[in-house]
């Protein structure tokens, strides 16, 4: 599918997600701005390119739209590791709610179209997903942990119209699941940072009962475009993987591909970790709404296809 020529800002553009699917969107012919509001924590050669961008300082969000002047915006700034969204919540309520809002703000009144990233973790995982079905959009959210808490009250930004233009429309909210990609030397992906443990010579401990359904970020960056050009705005969609597998199984996966030794895996459950306050046990996604919204031009990649492109890369 041919999209129209897009220029994209994506907040938190240095992160895992941001930097993976930067690239990707680059290689599909689109003009991509990759906005940080942490310049510092990058290597020297990329800081030049990076957009500054602080989503709760308003001076600050609409100096860089006026500066790339984008035909959408990818809201993925986040703090979205769920054990410092525990541990700081004031801080993830800022920056996932408040971030959200003042970006929602900025983006209404220029009509600009918006795609909100939040996530499988708006749930409680406690649906017995293989008997009663993957996690649907009409699922009623009820998350147990911050992180998801946060992102339940950003997108109700959008159904309760709490941005400057109540009459704005143009925006996307996409639910993703656990996200992998490409290695990034500053941002602690998955599974990047257990194979990392592994060629070392070391132990990872992993959840053999903590199920999702893995999106390859370049799916989602594609699902984003589709979205964007067929002008599916004012919806919730779902974009998982095309598989339900727990953590464990998932980087045996990956290191049978990779010829990496697994055995410093310690395969163990979360009750296993009495300290481990982030249980969600089954989150997995049916991305069937957007599969259908995008007239089936939109596939996930099989798993081991996903892993060996990210290997070549």
């Amino acid at each position: 599918m041919q999209q129209e020529q897009q220029s994209i800002l994506i907040t938190g553009g240095m992160g895992f997600f941001g930097w993976n699917a930067a690239q990707y969107l680059r290689q599909r012919g689109m003009t991509v701005h990759q906005a940080s509001s942490a310049l510092e924590r990058y290597p020297s050669e990329t800081q030049g390119s990076i957009i500054p961008l602080d989503v709760l300082n308003t001076a600050s969000i609409q100096a860089a739209l006026e500066k790339t002047t984008p035909t959408m915006i990818i809201h993925a700034a986040a703090l979205s590791a769920p054990m410092t969204c525990e541990q700081q919540s004031e801080v993830a309520h800022a920056v996932n709610v408040i971030g959200t809002h003042n970006i929602a703000n900025s983006a209404s009144v220029l009509d600009i179209p918006l795609v909100l990233l939040s996530t499988d973790l708006v749930f409680n995982g406690d649906k017995n997903t293989l008997k009663d079905g993957f996690y649907t959009e009409s699922d009623t959210p009820d998350a147990r942990i911050v992180y998801g808490k946060t992102k339940m009250s950003a997108e109700q930004i959008f159904f309760e119209r709490t941005y400057a233009n109540k009459q704005y429309e143009r925006w996307i909210i996409l639910r993703t699941s656990l996200m992998f990609g490409r290695g990034v030397a500053w941002a602690n992906g998955f599974p990047h940072f257990a194979v990392n443990l592994l060629t070392s010579g070391k132990t990872t401990t992993l959840f053999t009962d903590q199920f999702r359904t893995p999106a390859y970020i370049p799916d989602i960056a594609e699902a984003i475009l589709q979205l964007i050009e067929l002008e599916k705005y004012g919806e919730i969609y779902h974009c998982g993987g095309g598989e339900r597998i727990d953590r464990v199984s998932f980087v045996e996966r990956y290191c049978a591909i990779a010829n990496v030794d697994k055995n410093g895996i310690i395969a163990c459950s979360m009750n296993d970790v009495p300290n481990y306050t982030t249980r969600v046990r089954d989150v997995s996604l049916y991305s069937g709404k957007l599969h259908a919204a995008l007239n089936g031009n939109w596939q996930p990649t099989v798993l081991d296809d996903a892993f060996r492109q990210i290997m070549s890369l």
